[in-house]
């Protein structure tokens, strides 16, 4: 009787277990569901949709449109690909126009401008008839202050947008790189698209057709050696930021204007009495700092030796 009362008890356990388990599985579909509403996909998934169609725009050029996409508008960036821009705009438009001067080899800028129109034509022919395109629906701001998704995209025949345009001379290879939909890693579908490419130059297509070979290795060894130097600016200024952000007994900072961040630099100092000191705001002498709980003489000797009163 012993054996068989605590069997009773234990298949009610398990009865009561399996209850709850049901219920965690029904509450964790039920936020699978709600993600769903907001989230389409997991960020890492590629979303495969059919039948999309393009959407006539001005903003639309050889690898950057609108679309309908099963009744939803999205504007698209292709993914590993860079058509030459189609007009000067903006001065960051001018600055990109350049970067494409000099890595085709051309004396006219408005060269560019000329084969990004043709290349805005060509897709806008590979793109007449229905197409599939497969995104995560990462976002793909750059340059632009319109938001808009990367994405792969297969024409109605069945080829790669990006491909074609590399394969035809009106495209560089240039941008966010992922697995393509077949599965291919990124550093292999590269080796791919640099083939395209040496076959463009040496068949002298689409843009490549006005390059000269003699300035194209000049050029962008300039171009290199001008990002190079702007890196090292950079950091220059970084390190000199933050040289005279960091307080020290030779660079004290204002105890009335010291942000957060500055205040936490000082030793013996962590978030929480940063934001006390901020609170305590403004001090007429070192002294008020003794009225912050957990300020004691010993705490304030330190602090004033990187902080003054402005």
């Amino acid at each position: 009787m012993k054996y068989r009362h605590e069997n009773v008890h234990m298949k009610k356990y398990l009865r009561h277990r399996l209850r709850h388990i049901q219920h965690a599985v029904r509450f964790a579909l039920l936020l699978l569901v709600l993600g769903g509403m907001t989230m389409p996909t997991h960020a890492a998934e590629l979303v495969t949709i059919t039948g999309v169609t393009l959407i006539d725009a001005d903003l639309n050029d050889g690898d950057s449109f609108k679309v309908n996409a099963g009744g939803r508008e999205l504007h698209l960036r292709l993914y590993y690909v860079d058509c030459p821009e189609t007009a000067y705009g903006s001065k960051a438009d001018f600055d990109r126009i350049g970067e494409q001067q000099d890595h085709f080899g051309l004396d006219d800028r408005h060269a560019v401008i000329r084969f990004g129109r043709r290349a805005a034509e060509y897709a806008n022919q590979e793109l007449s008839r229905p197409f599939t395109i497969h995104t995560s629906y990462a976002r793909a701001l750059g340059r632009s202050a319109i938001g808009r998704f990367y994405a792969f995209v297969e024409t109605h025949d069945g080829n790669d947008l990006g491909e074609l345009l590399v394969e035809h001379g009106l495209a560089r290879i240039h941008g966010k790189t992922r697995a393509v939909p077949s599965g291919l890693p990124s550093d292999l579908v590269l080796e791919e698209l640099q083939d395209l490419e040496v076959a463009a130059m040496l068949k002298r297509v689409g843009i490549w057709a006005e390059a000269d070979p003699d300035i194209i290795a000049e050029k962008r060894k300039r171009r290199r050696e001008e990002k190079q130097a702007e890196k090292q600016a950079r950091k220059e200024f970084h390190d000199q930021q933050k040289k005279r952000d960091k307080p020290s007994t030779t660079n004290p900072m204002d105890l009335n204007t010291a942000t957060s961040k500055q205040l936490q630099r000082i030793p013996h100092v962590g978030k929480i009495t940063a934001a006390k000191i901020i609170a305590g705001r403004p001090y007429k002498s070192m002294q008020d700092l003794l009225k912050i709980p957990g300020i004691g003489p010993k705490t304030l000797a330190i602090i004033m030796e990187y902080v003054t009163i402005d």
